[in-house]
């Protein structure tokens, strides 16, 4: 009986929260995942200095870094910005000389993480994101039995996609907890760099 009011709840909080924007910057700020592609060895000098040239740049338009995730060789970024508008964000972009190949608005949270949080991974475990498409309901009521934990995750408005950055012990197991949550993925992809403005 606990178990069905464990999985009852759970589908409960992820359908929930998808309801609408959590972790809003500020009043106004919209919520956007920017995926970059980056020659090999291109963000090798991201440096302090480079960090405080693009914030103050982004802050010129009211966009605002949050953190970027990037694979393991940096040459693929997911990036997390909040800004008045689509537009906001790409002029920002231009502005930093960055690229931009997809830029999604992620307004509302599946598992909320305080702006500025800074993720620890846990020792052995590696972090991973999962891209979903589809109105999926994800029962996370497996992960423990292949050691993953969620860690945030994102959602569009319109709720038809959804981005999960979760925790653990191989590919292998974060494919196995994917297939077990009953929601479709289209990719997995490890992401062990993260970015911070800061």
């Amino acid at each position: 009986m606990l178990k069905v009011i464990c999985a009852a709840t759970a589908l409960l909080v992820a359908g929930s929260s998808l309801a609408g924007p959590q972790d809003e910057a500020k009043a106004g700020a919209h919520r956007y995942l920017i995926e970059r592609t980056f020659p090999a060895g291109a963000l090798d000098g991201v440096d302090a200095a480079a960090k405080q040239k693009v914030n103050s740049n982004n802050k010129s338009l009211d966009v605002t870094w949050q953190k970027s995730y990037a694979n393991a060789d940096k040459t693929k970024t997911y990036c997390v910005y909040t800004g008045p508008s689509e537009k906001a964000v790409r002029d920002a972009a231009t502005l930093n000389g960055l690229p931009v190949d997809v830029v999604t608005e992620i307004p509302s949270d599946i598992k909320a993480e305080p702006s500025g949080a800074v993720q620890k991974i846990s020792t052995g475990n590696h972090r991973y994101l999962v891209k979903r498409h589809g109105a999926a309901v994800v029962r996370g009521d497996n992960d423990g039995k292949y050691g993953v934990s969620l860690l945030t995750s994102y959602g569009t408005a319109d709720k038809l996609a959804s981005y999960w950055v979760y925790q653990a012990p191989d590919f292998s197991a974060v494919e196995s907890a994917a297939k077990a949550s009953g929601a479709p993925f289209e990719s997995i992809v490890e992401i062990p760099e993260t970015l911070y403005p800061y």
